[in-house]
């Protein structure tokens, strides 16, 4: 498997998850400042469920990591359309579902 397909899954099942822990926390991670908040730990007022809080906060420190790995073994061109794809099919499947 080559690093580009390794990533782009990764990602993709991380945008996936974090799509489903956001709709369970009542939170929209694309709100701006939403995701530096929750990485700094500031549990969102409408959070009534702290282990799924938890799971999205070490998520998105996960999804730093592999954007990260991904950029230097890929390039952040090829990086850039992953994470595009991965929030569109998160998008897609938050709409389906609210």
């Amino acid at each position: 498997m080559t690093h580009f397909a390794h990533f782009d899954q990764d990602l993709d099942q991380i945008a996936l998850e974090l799509a489903g822990l956001g709709a369970l926390c009542n939170v929209r991670l694309r709100d701006p400042g939403m995701v530096q908040s929750i990485l700094e730990g500031h549990t969102p007022v409408n959070c009534s469920n702290p282990p799924a809080f938890q799971k999205m906060r070490g998520l998105l420190a996960l999804a730093y990591k592999t954007i990260e790995e991904s950029s230097r073994f890929e390039g952040p061109e090829a990086t850039a359309r992953m994470i595009h794809h991965a929030v569109q099919i998160a998008s897609e499947r938050r709409d389906r579902f609210s």
